[in-house]
């Protein structure tokens, strides 16, 4: 039995690093877009700055997002059916706002077609997986879970009355690592910030220009 319970957990967590490894490989491609090419926009003009302020206020959305999502869903995850608070308006609201995160994270280089592959990205990552917890769900909680699903939409928040508990029993080990990984998030904006000053001091060299 605990020899089962070894080889569970070491195929789960190769699952879960095969999971955090592909993004990274498909992020090359958009990156290596963003490092190599210039914005088709004014510099400090009005889509220039458009741009900066609405992937800095999306990348805080995300970020707070994730924490909020993160106080309901610590301690919580594996042993019951979580249908409160952010889970009663969508049932993946962790990667709702990690699809913000790409859009933010791909706005904040003031280039709508890097955004783009940042979004294409997140799909192509991201569903099959957000699929395969849904089946790992339905599979454990049965019709508790159907009835849900017919109650709350799959990704997409609902707009509607918020479901809210009394209180929430969370832990906080894991509570804190999920606000440490929240503060990562900003980091796109800064990093995005430092390849447009590394273009135009002549670091990095721009290869494609004026790219909408």
């Amino acid at each position: 039995m605990h020899d089962f319970a070894v080889t569970k957990f070491a195929v789960d967590r190769s699952r879960i690093n095969k999971r955090l490894f592909i993004p990274k490989l498909l992020f090359l491609p958009a990156i290596l877009l963003a490092l190599v090419s210039q914005h088709a926009y004014v510099e400090d003009g009005f889509w220039d700055t458009t741009w900066e302020v609405v992937s800095f206020l999306i990348l805080m959305i995300a970020a707070i997002g994730r924490v909020w999502v993160s106080a309901y869903i610590s301690g919580r995850k594996t042993h019951e059916l979580v249908a409160d608070g952010p889970y009663s308006l969508t049932r993946n609201p962790l990667y709702f706002f990690s699809f913000l995160a790409y859009l933010g994270a791909g706005l904040a280089f003031e280039k709508l077609t890097v955004a783009l592959a940042f979004v294409v990205v997140f799909w192509v990552s991201h569903w099959p997986t957000i699929l395969a917890e849904e089946a790992k769900l339905r599979n454990k909680f049965g019709d508790a879970y159907d009835d849900y699903a017919k109650r709350v939409p799959r990704f997409w928040p609902r707009i509607g009355r918020m479901k809210l508990p009394d209180s929430v029993s969370f832990s906080p080990v894991a509570f804190n690592r999920s606000v440490i990984h929240c503060g990562f998030i900003m980091l796109a904006y800064l990093l995005a910030h430092l390849i447009e000053y590394a273009q135009i001091s002549g670091i990095v060299p721009i290869l494609i220009k004026n790219v909408p």
